[in-house]
């Protein structure tokens, strides 16, 4: 059975930490959606009506609650690395227990290797079916039979150990050896897929705070890649059926060797190999996104967001501001405040006076500067740069993947040319003469000439 790479199988491992203002126990309550109280701050991490979890397997512990509890005590320093965590995506071909075995191999993996506890949670797919993946947390402590947290598994901090990239090799060795138990044409693999496919090309990442053009310029632009891999997986298909049938009509054709009679040497014949046919080349050439244009782009994306959003606070504020002057203090109150009188009320209404003023003030200080950024001459010569290469490059992705459409369908008439052909040369010779009297040709014939025909 022929594997099916899967492209977005990406182990993604990540640290846990109090530097970045997280909670082993909020992580831990939020991925397996229940409710958990931080015995350290007292905090109440409610998600029991959160949506997607299909089960949290836990090896090394049996209570969820007291290991991400001891994990948070076993830690001292205000920056410490509280719990890892390793995120992967699960095939959606497979059952739900088909997951769950996959995942428990993979958490009793870490056990056995690192010492640590594992709970690992498994979330549903989205409403298209698709996407179904396991958190999978674990302690950075080793933590024994009897629950007590050991030393650190320094091993995972530092990437130059190159243990990292080992752990991804197993959980990829795991999830194989799953599939090839359950006959599934799925395969994952930890390093380049350039190493396993030489056409692979990879696609460009959108990242999350990627603007509305950007994003659907580089959605096109990976869609162009998509079609042109499916086009040369076609084209290289045809091209190994026409040099199977190459190579068997060369055998079939070349004759064997023979002595003759009255020779001294026998003649070999030399017989030559089908050679593949070669992969169209493309007469255009793409063009390289300068890294400065990409820079320039992104930025002027994020401030036309942040306009926007500062044209929405500018409203707000503008309201509270026309709603603060409509309520104005009369000059008998304030003369009232002065007496003290309402002085709280007038008090206050001056600190969201001045409040509202300084907001105003600032939303049309940065209003300058973003309208700044955006009239750079510099920025927008890189934007259209930019925009001149995507769209160049679009226009080639088409251009190629007709012409490697054309090049296909013109191999496959070829063929078929060369089927009719190989069938018509097998067709017997029929003698058309048989059966026929010569002598009635003979008069025939001399009768034609009589007739003047």
């Amino acid at each position: 059975m022929s594997k099916s790479l899967a492209t977005w199988f990406t182990p993604s491992l990540q640290t846990i930490s109090r530097s970045a203002g997280r909670s082993a126990v909020a992580a831990a309550a939020y991925r397996a959606c229940v409710k958990l109280i931080d015995q350290t701050t007292g905090l109440i991490h409610d998600y029991t009506k959160k949506k997607g979890h299909v089960e949290t397997i836990l090896i090394g512990s049996n209570n969820i609650s007291e290991l991400w509890n001891k994990a948070e005590a076993a830690e001292n320093r205000k920056n410490s690395t509280v719990a890892r965590e390793l995120m992967l995506p699960l095939p959606d071909q497979w059952t739900d227990d088909e997951r769950r075995e996959c995942v428990r191999d993979i958490a009793q993996h870490l056990r056995d290797t690192y010492g640590v506890a594992v709970s690992g949670s498994i979330h549903a797919p989205n409403k298209h079916h698709r996407n179904n993946h396991v958190h999978m947390m674990f302690t950075t402590r080793t933590v024994d039979e009897l629950g007590q947290f050991g030393k650190k598994t320094r091993i995972l901090d530092d990437m130059k150990t190159g243990e990292v990239s080992k752990l991804r090799e197993a959980v990829c060795k795991i999830v194989n050896a799953h599939a090839e138990k359950l006959d599934s044409d799925f395969y994952v693999y930890a390093g380049k897929f350039s190493d396993i496919d030489k056409n692979h090309i990879p696609t460009k990442h959108i990242p999350i705070t990627a603007g509305k053009e950007y994003r659907a310029a580089i959605t096109a632009q990976n869609t162009q890649v998509k079609i042109h891999l499916a086009n040369v997986a076609t084209h290289e298909k045809k091209a190994e059926l026409l040099k199977a049938e190459l190579s068997n009509a060369l055998n079939l054709e070349a004759p064997e060797s023979t002595h003759a009679p009255d020779a001294s040497k026998s003649v070999d014949i030399k017989r030559t190999e089908a050679t593949p046919l070669a992969e169209p080349e493309s007469p255009f050439k793409r063009k390289k996104i300068p890294h400065a244009c990409e820079i320039a782009y992104q930025k002027h994306q994020e401030t036309l967001k942040k306009r926007e959003q500062l044209e929405q606070l500018s409203k707000q504020w503008h309201k509270k501001y026309d709603e603060l002057l409509a309520h104005e203090p009369t000059r008998t109150q304030r003369i009232f405040a002065k007496i003290g009188l309402g002085t709280e009320k007038i008090e206050r209404y001056d600190l969201e006076l001045v409040r509202a003023k300084k907001a105003l003030s600032d939303i049309e200080h940065n209003k300058t500067v973003y309208q700044k950024i955006q009239g750079d001459k510099n920025s927008l010569a890189l934007i259209e740069q930019y925009n001149a290469i995507v769209s160049h490059n679009a226009k080639l992705w088409e251009a190629e993947a007709q012409a490697l459409l054309a090049h296909s369908q013109k191999l496959e008439r070829e063929r078929e040319l060369k089927e009719e052909q190989e069938r018509e040369q097998a067709m017997p010779a029929v003698d058309w003469t048989v059966g026929l009297d010569p002598t009635e040709d003979r008069k025939s014939y001399s009768k034609d000439i009589e007739l003047g025909r």
